[in-house]
């Protein structure tokens, strides 16, 4: 009996081996492809796609010849809807089907996009070929690729996918093989996204006429704020210029109206008694949307969960409001922490509270996510460790359309590889495993120098986790010294160590752009002199003299920006070359042997205790400010800068500088005017110059203005002086019009 089961079985397993098919065959490609009647060039995309990464897997240009080939169904072919119609129905959004029985292989997606991402996944997860970067993929060689009977449907966990970085607005290819969207489909159904308020009701079209229509703000009216969305004439406005740009665009079916970027909602008495009858300004929000969506029912309506309308409505008021069926939450994570994943940091009860709100109230919620440093796109930012759980989180709490923010469509930033190909993973299935996501990836695309790079990703992620100290979007370098940059001296040296090892030019240019992350980084703690061994200067017998190795390391920093296309370093600008003028004005005015250093600083008006620099004698440390008005920077908060050095012996003086930040977003802004001074006696002072400022109307890109005072000949004093009057207030053109501003200043230098 034994030896009849065994005939049996042998024979069984000869009849499958037999039924089973080779798509690749001695290192040839044997099979043929069908379409669907009717194919679309989405599908014959797919179609051409696997003939070609199959053809580079085999190692051969041209097809076997035969009868004897597996068949390739590409989409929905009848053979599918024959065989596995159960399977088909399972599929939603653009999830596809991937099955064999082992003679004949068929990829078929819920839309003909998904089908090519099914060819995609086949080719990855069945034939091992990896995706890096648009410039960088893995693709195996096999002389022989046998089909073993397999059925995978394929559901993504978010219907909308997509990370706003370089590489999937710059190769659609790179964006279809990570199944991810991009701006081109966003705005093929979008017809306006984000902060719209300021384009559907424009004041400069309408302030001057209407200014009770913008946002009051101690009783007085902005022009830089939100809407007045208590008044029905803004509706009415809205609501005609939307139906004008509806009508212009009738195929687009989302269309935004959401509040500004700003915290500046209408206080008005109307608005203040709509917040107390609807749960407060999102309620208010919420009722005006909902009157919006009403008058175009077959459109989406999207709006914003962000900044003073992140938490949800309250219930517990006269009229609760919930959105309509047809008004989309644009939810945000803006202030979130990133040391630790949202839920289970103690620090994001807020936001859970929050998010978990507007999922008691609607089921249309559209993710915004924030993955980079938006200040210092080059700094690390190790946050890699609360990818996969915020994604969780999302997807548990019911949100199914993410957007992961990083650098825009254009710029490029620390990590970034890596940091796209995760998301991109994580966005269709966020149960993979990470570590052996990173890994993978690493052995692929930095080789030999894998080991030392995944160190640093691992050490500086500890450092983080266990600092307990926040991970900001909008930090610096220097936040981090005694975190994940505690340590920077010892990746250098192991990346040392994968440079040693690597192989080959592509490899080491790999390396070399994850370096830059630790360039940048390292030249900003040099300024800072914020770690042992980083700084631009060398004690040479009791003179600060400038170390020109790191000023090397600036010029190759720069260099490298270049090679590599990173034209931005900062969200609203800020070019590498800027950064390289910043460095070597810092050097220039850090290196020179100012008479005021070290000398006794007198202020006629006091400075803020919030930004104290280290109090009046910050002004003659010498110790000069960089990008980072919170660091090295003396804050007065609506008062000028009165400031009296002692020179401790009268001393010729040829030349005083000083310089101010610019940064009006923060509501810092450069003097109105500097005036210059000079005395023997400190009583009786001679005016020696004065300069007036400049305060264009821009709100986000940051600066510093120097204001120098050349004597016409050297005068001998002892004292000097210098008063930098500020604006009597913020300028009418600014959201925090008619507020006090805010005066910065670093060092007085005196030659």
């Amino acid at each position: 009996m034994k030896r009849i089961l065994l005939l049996l079985s042998a024979m069984f397993a000869f009849v499958i081996t037999c039924a089973q098919q080779s798509l690749i065959q001695k290192g040839m490609t044997n099979f043929r492809i069908v379409y669907p009647a009717g194919t679309d060039s989405l599908e014959h995309l797919a179609g051409a796609e696997f003939q070609e990464y199959m053809g580079r897997i085999a190692g051969a240009e041209n097809r076997r010849q035969g009868t004897d080939m597996a068949i390739v169904y590409i989409g929905r072919t009848r053979y599918v809807e024959q065989h596995y119609a159960q399977q088909l129905a399972q599929l939603r959004d653009d999830g596809f089907l991937v099955c064999s029985d082992g003679h004949d292989l068929a990829i078929c997606g819920n839309t003909s996009k998904a089908t090519l991402y099914g060819v995609y996944d086949f080719l990855e997860h069945h034939l091992g070929c990896r995706y890096y970067t648009p410039e960088a993929e893995f693709v195996p060689h096999l002389q022989e690729y046998v089909l073993e009977p397999f059925v995978e449907v394929k559901n993504p966990a978010f219907r909308y996918r997509e990370t706003l970085y370089y590489y999937p607005n710059h190769s659609q290819s790179y964006a279809d093989k990570h199944k991810l969207h991009n701006r081109q489909d966003l705005f093929r159904d979008w017809g306006m996204f984000v902060h719209t308020f300021q384009h559907l009701v424009p004041q400069q079209r309408y302030f001057a006429t209407h200014p009770e229509w913008f946002s009051e703000i101690d009783g007085h009216r902005m022009r830089d704020g939100q809407l007045c969305l208590s008044n029905p004439q803004v509706l009415e406005t809205l609501c005609k210029n939307l139906d004008s740009m509806m009508r212009a665009h009738p195929e687009k079916t989302i269309w935004s109206v959401s509040n500004n970027d700003n915290y500046s909602n209408c206080t008005c008495p109307a608005c203040r008694h709509a917040d107390s009858l609807y749960g407060g300004p999102s309620g208010t929000l919420i009722h005006f949307i909902n009157q919006v969506a009403r008058r175009f029912p077959d459109k989406t309506i999207s709006t914003l969960g962000y900044q003073f309308t992140r938490q949800s409505p309250r219930q517990d008021c006269p009229e609760p409001q919930r959105p309509d069926s047809n008004v989309n939450i644009m939810f945000c994570s803006i202030e979130c922490d990133r040391h630790l994943p949202i839920s289970t940091n103690p620090a994001e009860q807020s936001f859970r509270n929050d998010m978990e709100g507007w999922g008691s109230l609607t089921d249309n919620i559209f993710m915004w996510d924030y993955i980079v440093q938006f200040r210092n796109f080059m700094d690390p930012f190790p946050n890699i460790h609360v990818l996969q759980p915020n994604l969780r989180y999302f997807h548990d709490h019911g949100v199914r359309m993410m957007f992961e923010q990083g650098t825009g469509e254009d710029n490029k930033t620390a990590w970034m590889e890596l940091r796209t190909y995760l998301i991109a993973r994580l966005m269709w299935n966020p149960d993979e495993n990470v570590d052996s996501l990173i890994h993978d990836f690493c052995q692929g695309y930095y080789g030999a120098g894998s080991p030392y790079v995944e160190r640093i990703l691992d050490d500086m992620t500890q450092q983080v986790v266990r600092s307990k100290k926040r991970l900001e979007i909008y930090g610096y370098p220097i936040d981090a010294k005694d975190t994940y940059l505690k340590y920077l001296e010892y990746y250098e040296t192991l990346m040392d160590s994968a440079f040693a090892v690597s192989a080959g030019v592509e490899e080491t240019s790999r390396l070399w752009y994850f370096q830059l992350s630790l360039d940048f980084a390292a030249l900003e703690m040099a300024m800072y002199e914020a770690l042992p061994g980083y700084s631009f200067f060398a004690d040479s017998a009791g003179v600060r003299v400038l170390d020109s190795s790191w000023v090397r390391r600036a010029d190759a920093f720069v260099q490298g920006c270049k090679l590599f296309g990173i034209e931005k370093l900062h969200e609203m600008g800020y070019r590498p070359e800027e950064f390289r003028a910043d460095i070597e004005r810092f050097c220039q005015k850090a290196q020179g042997n100012s008479l005021a250093r070290g000398c006794k600083v007198t202020l006629a008006k006091p400075f803020d205790a919030r930004y104290d620099a280290g109090g009046a004698q910050s002004l003659t440390d010498g110790k000069s400010g960089i990008l980072n008005y919170q660091h090295n920077w003396l804050g007065f908060y609506g008062n000028e800068v009165d400031a009296t050095v002692d020179l401790g012996a009268e001393k010729k003086v040829s030349e005083i500088s000083m310089d101010f930040f610019f940064y009006p977003l923060s509501w810092i802004f450069a003097p109105k005017q500097v005036t210059f001074y000079v005395s023997n006696d400190g009583k009786n002072w001679t005016k020696v110059g004065s300069r007036n400022g400049d305060n264009p109307p821009t709100l986000a890109t940051p600066e510093i203005k120097h204001f120098s005072c050349q004597l016409d000949r050297p005068i001998k004093s002892r004292y000097v002086r210098i008063v930098a009057e500020p604006l009597p207030r913020i300028p009418d053109w600014h959201r925090a019009a008619g507020n006090p501003v805010w005066l910065f200043t670093d060092e007085i230098v005196v030659r």
